[in-house]
């Protein structure tokens, strides 16, 4: 009888064990530039899951428990044109391989004109100074400064 509760035992954790493995996947992978030199805290995005992460010094980068499917992944860095691989498969228990290459990007802004004016009052002055120049001087009513 023992025996016997023992074998249904053993069928009913394996039958669950299948059940609740291979739910997710794995996306891992580096990030370079165009030389070839790795791109620490590059970011990489998968916008239908809300889930990402950033690259290590080395620019590698891991994405775990990814549900399993087909998605988008981005890569963004400040200066860097954003890549974006199209239709990624995620398959159970397995990791999925992503290399990126970025571009630089320059960064165009509209022109900015400033207008610089002295204010009348200047609210960090303590004091009052006042300068004269020596043809003022010269030009005083005054015969000796002593």
């Amino acid at each position: 009888m023992k025996m016997k509760i023992f074998k249904y035992l053993a069928v009913l954790i394996i039958f669950l064990g299948t059940i609740y493995a291979g739910t997710d996947g794995t996306i891992r992978g580096q990030i370079k530039d165009i030389e070839g030199a790795s791109m620490p805290g590059a970011q990489i995005f998968v916008p239908e899951l809300a889930m990402g992460a950033i690259a290590d010094e080395n620019g590698k980068y891991i994405i775990l428990n990814l549900p399993i499917g087909s998605y988008d992944v981005k890569v963004m860095m400040i200066g860097y044109k954003t890549v974006t691989m199209k239709k990624v498969s995620v398959m159970m228990d397995q990791t999925t391989w992503l290399n990126f290459t970025m571009e630089v990007a320059a960064i165009e802004g509209d022109e900015v004109e400033v207008y610089g004016e002295k204010p009348l009052v200047e609210k960090a002055q303590t004091s009052r100074k006042v300068t004269v120049t020596s043809e003022a001087i010269e030009s005083l009513p005054i015969r000796d400064l002593n």
